[in-house]
């Protein structure tokens, strides 16, 4: 009888061991956002993780939160992992791409600064700080940490584009040249570098080039409304052209059906609701292949009371086209 009390109990120990360990992989490792969310709170909640492992299942549901687009709860949860984890570069990181989505250069900045301070060869904090220097206009940092993260990365086409539109916005045309087509030499599919060395191209007068790179840009993403409006101003065919009006119509229908009574949809005036971001100025926290991915996942979330859908790829492209048009990269 000993025995037999003895082995129920061990048996309960290990279920309750390997219960809390399947928590703990949903937490980390969970199919969806919304399951990872619930398994970090579980654990969390619990109250029996010793600091480092609780600081990432803070971690990990500050992922989960900004992937589902709340950036609030996203910068709440990363700051409760830094303050467990005082040099947790990862945690650094996330808390900057939250701030970036909510349009806090500053806050961003500051933390991939951080980041970097504890993994110093970590790309992604320099093409993430980058492009927030970018935005706030100061290109000659952003120059330079793109240019650190292409030592790190050479392949790293993001930084090449974005070190091409820093140039740009400082009238280095030859070397914004250089870097869109260094872009395009390791991926020939990088529709967005072709848009921008289509600018260049037009800023230099050479309109066959810039035709051709619009042309090409549309036909890798009809949403890019920018090289719409180029090969109009370069007087070539725009039958390609008809094909991205037809998009931005359609995302505007949908915007206005499904987004309208929250969120700012027009190129001016506030969100009826105070947390909704302006759609004008999604393109600033989401950059336009960042803004894609949780646009084809599932809406981006900013606020709790926002009703929850998905948008099929063709109206993804769609609602792309319509926020292009409002604050179309130039």
């Amino acid at each position: 009888m000993v025995v037999r009390a003895a082995l129920l109990c061990l048996a309960l120990v290990l279920g309750g061991s390997a219960a809390i360990a399947d928590t703990a992989a949903d937490c980390t490792q969970g199919e969806d956002a919304l399951q990872r969310i619930a398994a970090c709170t579980e654990l969390i909640t619990a109250h029996t993780q010793p600091p480092d492992d609780l600081a990432r299942s803070y971690k990990s549901r500050g992922s989960a939160y900004a992937g589902i687009g709340k950036p609030d709860d996203a910068i709440a949860d990363f700051t409760q992992a830094i303050a467990l984890k005082p040099d947790y570069a990862i945690a650094f990181a996330g808390r900057a791409e939250a701030e970036l989505a909510k349009g806090n250069f500053d806050g961003a900045i500051a933390d991939y600064t951080e980041t970097i301070r504890f993994k110093a060869n970590y790309p992604e904090a320099f093409v993430g700080r980058g492009y927030a220097y970018l935005v706030k206009g100061d290109f000659d940092h952003a120059i330079a940490d793109f240019t650190e993260t292409i030592r790190l990365a050479p392949r790293s086409t993001i930084a090449l584009n974005n070190r091409g539109l820093a140039h740009k916005q400082k009238g280095e045309l030859d070397l914004a040249l250089q870097d869109f087509t260094a872009a395009i030499e390791l991926n020939s599919s990088y529709a967005l570098a072709y848009n921008n060395r289509g600018y260049v191209y037009e800023a230099k007068g050479q309109k066959q080039q810039a035709t051709d790179d619009f042309r090409q840009a549309l036909l890798l993403d009809p949403t890019l409304v920018g090289a719409r409006d180029g090969l109009k101003r370069v007087g070539a065919d725009v039958a390609l052209a008809v094909d991205t009006e037809s998009l931005v119509r359609g995302g505007k229908d949908l915007v206005q059906k499904h987004c309208a009574s929250c969120h700012a949809i027009d190129a001016q005036g506030a969100s009826p609701n105070k947390r909704a971001p302006e759609f004008r100025n999604l393109q600033r926290g989401y950059p336009i292949l960042a803004l894609r991915e949780p646009l084809s996942r599932a809406i981006v979330r900013p606020h709790d009371e926002m009703p929850s859908f998905r948008f099929s790829d063709e109206e993804t492209d769609m609602i792309i086209a319509y926020i292009n048009s409002l604050s179309p990269d130039k």
